[in-house]
This record gives structure tokens, sequence and C-alpha cells, in this order.
């Protein structure tokens, strides 16, 4: 398996730079690659692959950071073994995931804040200072919920 080994708590992670293509031995849940390639360069997330449990498959996240961490900087010293937990410290745990817009019925293709995997021992506290994406980018009104980046947008 390609990437970078990081551990969480009691997870195992491999952790993609940007640019770095996600690969694995075995099948990972869910996986897109054209989706991977779209984002494999983002500015505020990183991909990791992660398995929940024992003999469960392998599922992609993102960590997301809205807090203008340099993320350049963190993928140096990830690959150089010199990072810490302090350099996770604005990271939240996200999840490609497909929404329609309530307002105006927009299929809206999305990372949102995945609670289900908690990564980070204060991952509840850190959900409620980050920032998320707030209006649809199809109509302008308000977007409820925890979307941390718009992937693709269009009407159904």
């Amino acid at each position: 398996m390609d990437g970078l080994t990081m551990t969480f708590r009691k997870w195992e992670t491999r952790y993609f730079p940007a640019g770095e293509p996600v690969a694995a031995a075995e099948p990972i849940a869910g996986f897109d690659e054209f989706e991977d390639r779209l984002l494999a360069g983002h500015p505020r997330m990183r991909r990791i692959l992660v398995r929940g449990r024992p003999g469960w498959p392998l599922h992609r996240y993102y960590l997301h950071w809205s807090d203008g961490t340099d993320l350049v900087s963190l993928d140096r010293r990830v690959a150089s073994g010199a990072a810490t937990e302090a350099d996770f410290e604005g990271a939240v745990v996200g999840e490609p995931l497909s929404i329609t817009h309530p307002d105006c019925g927009a299929g809206l293709r999305v990372v949102a804040l995945d609670v289900v995997l908690p990564l980070f021992p204060d991952s509840t506290e850190r959900s409620r200072i980050h920032s998320y994406q707030t209006v649809c980018p199809v109509c302008g009104n308000r977007l409820s919920g925890s979307v941390l980046e718009f992937i693709a947008s269009g009407t159904p």
C-alpha cells in the first residue's frame, strides 16, 4: 500500500501527501478514482485510508483544516517522520457524499464532517470550532449541515 503510515489513537492510517495517487493492494470501499484525482492537491485537505475495525474494508477519508495550516510543510514533516499530534490539531475528518439542497433541489457532491470515526480525542470540540461551507453554490441560499468542501454541483 502506498502513502505514509500515521497512527491516530488506535487507528493506523495511510496518509497521502498532495498529488500522490491513492493506491492500495486491496479494494477501497466507495473509492472514486476521478474524485481522488480532483481532490489530490486540495489546499485544505489531505486523504487518508483507514480500516474502522479488523476485517473491515479500507475506507478513504479526508483530513480537513479551516485554520490556515500549511499542508505543504505538513506533507514534508509526515514524509520525514517528524510530524506530531500538534501538526493535526486543526484537522477534522470528512467523507465524500451526495446531498440535495432543499431550497433549489441541486444535487451536490461534498466532503462532509464524519462523526463516526473519532481519530482525535477532542473530535467533538474540533467540530464545534471548525469553519464550514454555508452557501449553496447553485442558488446562493443558506446551506445547513457540516459541509467542509464542495466536490461538484449541479441540478438533478
